[in-house]
């Protein structure tokens, strides 16, 4: 009897508790129930609800997280959609990285800072473009000189002989 009042206290029900279970496993063996399978029943409903409570406290955690990243998703789904992946936004931080100590700046103003110099290397690349085709362009304009004022002066010869 001390036995079973341990096992009844560690499973936290009391003695009226059992004579309830006893109540429902004689009217179930009347109804033509199997006891154990009653038992079996009601042990796997008790886990259910055990992992049902379980479930419910990881949404409310799994809730709080969405809510702390609540800004962030929809900008992550539109740098999903444009392509960018995991490599990309390593590098992009490991530069705003290189920014921060480079500049000591914090994370915003060395993330402007990158795009400032990014934008200053694209123009000087353009700037170079431009240097190089400038040779190119310089004798263009040269042998169009040269041919203009060649005629200019067979204009001036033939001008000079009619004269």
């Amino acid at each position: 009897m001390i036995t079973q009042i341990l096992v009844v206290d560690k499973h936290g029900l009391s003695a009226q508790d059992i004579d309830k279970l006893l109540n429902v496993l004689n009217n179930g063996s009347e109804c033509e129930f199997d006891p154990k399978l009653i038992v079996r029943k009601l042990r796997n409903t008790r886990r259910l609800e055990k992992k049902h409570d379980r479930l419910k406290d990881s949404c409310v955690v799994l809730s709080k997280q969405l809510q702390k990243y609540q800004d962030i998703v929809p900008l992550t789904e539109d740098i999903a959609a444009l392509g960018i992946g995991v490599d990309e936004l390593i590098a992009l931080k490991a530069a705003i990285n290189q920014a921060i100590k480079l500049y000591n700046l914090p994370p915003l103003a060395a993330t402007l800072r990158l795009i400032e110099d990014i934008t200053l290397y694209n123009k000087i690349g353009g700037l170079n473009r431009e240097l190089q085709k400038l040779p190119l362009r310089k004798l263009a304009i040269t042998e169009a000189c040269a041919l203009q004022a060649q005629a200019l002066v067979t204009a001036a010869k033939i001008q000079n002989q009619s004269v």
